[in-house]
């Protein structure tokens, strides 16, 4: 059978391919990658796998290990149980996958719903849902959760404000 392929085929020499790969040892955090990043109970860091970064750091990112506008931002979340950022809103949808512990996420104008993912579930909250989420148990044998979150856009938008300032539509 013959087929004939439609998608551009592209050559990238070895070098070029490993500008796209991130080894968990070489990742980096700024402290204040988020305005409460530092809070007590939001304590947490944050690792810009792939993208640029959100548009409250102009859409730029200087620790992005894989500095890429394609579409998407990639994260893990790392901290302790009881922490998370807190109730915050994207432009576009967030998605959430439990990779070591538990978490809990948490949407709505006053906190009213939620669910919690065990290792390896998925939630994807859409755009403009006020959210958050905490971590619940750190994984066995650990002190700290790991959640990866996934971002839709190359610079997605994040407001972080009490429920009485949210707009609502």
């Amino acid at each position: 059978m013959t087929t004939s392929i439609k998608i551009p085929i592209k050559h990238y020499s070895r070098d070029e391919m490993l500008t796209r790969l991130a080894r968990r040892k070489d990742l980096k955090f700024p402290a204040d990658r988020y305005p409460d990043s530092n809070m007590p109970g939001n304590e947490r860091r944050n690792y810009l796998v792939i993208g640029k970064g959100l548009q409250i750091r102009g859409g730029k990112d200087p620790m992005s290990a894989i500095p890429i506008s394609e579409g998407f931002l990639m994260s893990y979340v790392e901290c302790k149980p009881g922490n998370g950022p807190r109730l915050h809103a994207h432009d576009t949808n967030e998605t959430f996958v439990a990779v070591r512990g538990s978490w809990r996420v948490i949407w709505g104008l006053n906190e009213e719903e939620h669910v919690d993912l065990e290792e390896l579930d998925v939630y994807s909250c859409a755009a403009g849902v006020p959210r958050r989420f905490i971590n619940l148990t750190p994984g066995e044998g650990r002190t700290e959760g790991v959640l990866l979150t996934v971002q839709a856009g190359d610079a997605p938008a994040a407001e972080w404000m009490d429920a009485d300032d949210w707009v609502k539509e």
